[in-house]
């Protein structure tokens, strides 16, 4: 009876095992396949066991050759995959360092040329500075020197006049001095008087330069004073044009006359002199303008000619760094979209290269899943053939 039991019970179990197995071939498709294939060999008049044992070891020696040689394209595909994606980290790694580069170096240039472009708007205005105040200095030098002549030319005619005033007076005292000679003659003795003696008549002056009274002077001063333009000695010629008036109103005595007449010249010299000597001075004056603008001119020049020269400078530091500007943008431009593309195209790269394992992967996974069907049909074939040919046949 246990004996009975037992047979049963391992009965049971094969029959559990082979529904098992059965179930597991039936669930994929190349289970199926191979079911049918047994299917076809089973239906044959003398089917070989041997035969369906020899189908499924080619079966599963083509699937081993099958995934050696996904092993060894996947080895193929992994190397160049490593070696592209290399290549391409290497160029995007090296064109970033690149890109920093420019970058330093744009934002060196950048205030350069910023500064360049400062200093070279303040050195044209430094020029327009410098011309101006050589322009100013020049009018000023100009309008100096037009005064210094009218001083000149109204000294000039001070001195004329006073020299004629001297003139007419000195007429008038000569003609005073030789009044007064002749009235001073001693007189002569009784003998001279007897005795004939010829004596020549002096030539009398000419009647426009002879001048015998205070009047004849101021009058003459009169005519001269409208000519003179400083007011000063045009003043002091009104003065002595009315003391020679108030000298002949008052009728002075001959004596009298002279005495104010030489007190009048001397007063006359005196004035010369300080003409002269104001001439002298705006001389000078005049000598140390024309000194100092020519020092002026020259520094202010040296000083127009150093700015030109900075502002040439400076015009071709800015040429310069707006090259070298431009070149390195345009250069970090290209840079940048190499280091773009590269990117992308890695990306692309890995995308691809992760596809084809998992496509590695899905397939080695099948053919271990293939494998284990055909090791489950071999099972069947070499120890439960009967109970597979029952089932196959009986569908």
């Amino acid at each position: 009876m246990k004996l009975l039991v037992l047979a049963v019970l391992v009965l049971a179990v094969f029959s559990t095992e082979f529904e098992t197995s059965l179930e597991q071939l039936q669930e994929t498709q190349f289970g199926q396949t191979i079911l049918q294939t047994i299917q076809m060999e089973l239906q044959t008049e003398d089917p070989v066991v041997s035969n369906l044992v020899d189908m499924m070891y080619n079966l599963d020696q083509q699937l081993d050759v099958e995934q050696k040689r996904d092993d060894d394209r996947l080895a193929r595909i992994s190397q160049n995959c490593d070696i592209e994606i290399g290549q391409l980290t290497e160029i995007i790694n090296q064109n970033t360092v690149n890109s920093i580069t420019l970058k330093s170096e744009l934002d060196t240039l950048t205030p350069q040329k910023a500064q360049a472009v400062a200093n070279l708007e303040r050195k044209v205005n430094e020029i327009k500075d410098l011309k101006g105040e050589l322009e100013y200095q020049t009018l000023k030098r100009d309008t100096e020197n037009k005064t210094y002549q009218v001083i000149l030319d109204n000294l000039e005619q001070a001195l004329f006049g006073v020299n004629q005033v001297k003139g007419y007076f000195n007429k008038y005292l000569d003609v005073l001095v030789k009044n007064r000679r002749r009235f001073d003659k001693p007189e002569p003795s009784f003998l001279e008087e007897l005795s004939f003696k010829y004596e020549e008549q002096p030539e009398e002056d000419d009647e426009p330069t002879k001048i015998t009274s205070f009047a004849q002077v101021a009058q003459k001063v009169n005519k001269l004073k409208h000519h003179i333009k400083l007011e000063g000695y045009k003043s002091l010629l009104e003065i002595m044009s009315s003391l020679a008036n108030q000298a002949h109103s008052q009728q002075d005595e001959a004596s009298e006359a002279e005495v104010l007449s030489r007190k009048l010249l001397a007063i006359l010299k005196q004035v010369e002199g300080y003409i002269q000597t104001e001439r002298i001075r705006e001389d000078q004056a005049e000598q140390a303008r024309v000194s100092a603008f020519t020092a002026l001119k020259q520094m202010l020049t040296d000083q127009l000619v150093q700015a030109n020269q900075d502002r040439t400078f400076l015009e071709g530091m800015i040429q310069s760094l707006s090259t070298k500007i431009a070149s390195a943008t345009n250069e970090k431009f290209e840079v940048d979209l190499k280091v773009t593309n590269k990117s992308r195209e890695k990306e692309d790269r890995e995308v691809d290269c992760r596809l084809k394992r998992v496509e590695y992967d899905v397939d080695t996974k099948s053919r271990i899943g293939q494998k284990k069907s055909i090791a489950v049909a071999v099972d069947l074939i070499t120890s439960k053939l009967g109970q597979l040919k029952r089932a196959l046949l009986a569908k």
